[in-house]
């Protein structure tokens, strides 16, 4: 026999209806062991499109590695030749996300890898057309018009800096999809610019019979290339700073 009657039972004694049972609060974190879950995010960013992996190592921390890529191609005229440039876009990124304040916000230290962001163009300059490098005008032979090629490279590896809204996965119960955010840049250190000639330039102030002769035997020519190249190298400095900037939608499961 129970001598005193239970906690409800005390309750409906006394004209009260009994408590409800407490709600489960989704914002206490469960348990997280290294490496018990996968996430994935799809998104657009400043490298083009790309996808994210990610996967738990503590309470407050994940690993996420990726890639983003693109491309486009484009022709154009300068100073009457016929440039084609190619804009190549692809790198892969690993992070240590962190969460300090155990919620979406996060900081990230950033390593972009395997860069084969670069920018590839082709010259071709008509015939009788006439080119100025740093200065000094030539004109590109009749019977061997000159061609050139540009590319523009960053290094390979790179240390990057993000913060961001979201964790692709969450830590709430039953919460499966998220919309990460991401804002930072990476250090892709000096760019370099390189361009080759080939084919024949003529001195405009000299009749082509005689004024004529291959760029790679020309040395004013490559003078006068060398000191292009140095300038626009100089100014690339200032795009040593690569940004960040992506936006996408993500699933764990």
């Amino acid at each position: 026999m129970c001598l005193f009657p239970s906690g409800n039972g005390m309750a409906q004694a006394a004209g009260k209806a009994p408590a409800p049972d407490a709600p489960y609060n989704l914002s206490i974190s469960q348990t997280i062991r290294p490496f018990s879950r996968l996430g994935v995010d799809a998104h657009i960013s400043v490298g083009g499109l790309g996808f994210d992996v990610a996967t738990p190592l503590a309470r407050r921390f994940n690993l996420r590695t990726g890639a983003d890529f693109f491309g486009i191609s484009e022709g154009f005229l300068e100073q009457g030749a016929q440039v084609q440039g190619n804009l190549h876009l692809l790198a892969g990124h690993a992070s240590v996300d962190w969460f300090p304040f155990a919620g979406r916000f996060r900081l990230s230290p950033t390593v972009v890898f395997a860069n084969n962001n670069r920018l590839n163009a082709t010259v071709l300059v008509p015939s009788g057309s006439t080119i100025t490098l740093d200065g000094t005008d030539y004109i590109s032979s009749f019977t061997d018009p000159l061609h050139g090629a540009a590319v523009i490279a960053f290094r390979r590896v790179s240390p990057g800096f993000t913060l961001g809204f979201g964790n692709i996965i969450p830590r709430q119960k039953k919460s499966h999809f998220s919309v990460p955010v991401e804002l930072g840049f990476f250090y892709a250190g000096q760019p370099y610019l390189a361009v080759t000639f080939t084919g024949s330039a003529c001195d405009p102030t000299q009749p082509p019979a005689i004024g004529c002769q291959s760029v790679n035997q020309d040395a004013d020519f490559q003078h006068d290339l060398a000191a292009f190249i140095a300038r626009n190298n100089n100014n690339l400095s200032y795009a040593s700073f690569f940004p960040i900037f992506s936006l996408g939608v993500g699933y764990a499961f």
